[in-house]
């Protein structure tokens, strides 16, 4: 167990971390007041009991608790999950075209279904990839695991989230058109 550190010192890091944090947890849960509690539930354990290698190591001790958090939350309630509300997203400039915003949705809507079917692990690969943007080593860190080990699950997760657009796609629709990166650009 780590040493305790100052109040000032556990305040800095909750400015720096809550917002990523909150964007891992909700591209996991799907749910933002579930994910803001989760990151809280990640400050008080980090409070209680700080990482053993001290402060250099908050940052990826806290995505991995928040990870886990979020993981466990979703093995303990299966629901229904919805898109944050996309008003006012007027970033997308294929929103001016007639019905570009309309295909976009539902391209949206067709993948966070997917998404929602996949187990929670491989979820939490392709939010860690997506969401979070974070290398291939930088996954590896943040779970202790090999870098091929992550790359292999992510490849699963991939195959895996392919396999549910498919069972989910009608005859005009090819998932293999949808870049996933429009997921994190919608949820933010």
């Amino acid at each position: 167990m780590g040493q305790p550190f100052s109040e000032r010192v556990l305040k800095h890091w909750i400015e720096r971390l809550t917002p990523s944090l909150i964007q891992i947890s909700f591209g996991i849960c799907h749910d933002r007041h579930k994910a803001e509690e989760i990151v809280q539930e990640g400050f008080i354990r980090l409070w209680k009991s700080p990482p053993d290698a001290g402060e250099p190591a908050i940052s990826s001790w806290m995505r991995s608790t928040v990870t886990n958090l979020s993981i466990s939350a979703i093995r303990r309630k299966r629901r229904t999950w919805t898109l944050i509300d996309e008003s006012g997203s007027a970033r997308d400039v294929r929103a001016e075209r007639p019905g570009a915003e309309t295909a976009r949705r539902e391209d949206l809507a067709r993948v966070t279904s997917a998404l929602d079917r996949l187990e929670p692990e491989k979820r939490a690969m392709i939010m860690l990839r997506v969401n979070e943007g974070l290398s291939y080593e930088a996954i590896a860190n943040h779970l202790g695991v090999p870098v091929g080990t992550v790359m292999s699950r992510l490849n699963r997760a991939r195959l895996a989230l392919l396999g549910e657009l498919d069972e989910s796609s009608d005859a005009n629709a090819r998932p293999s058109e949808f870049n996933i990166n429009n997921l994190r650009d919608a949820s933010r």
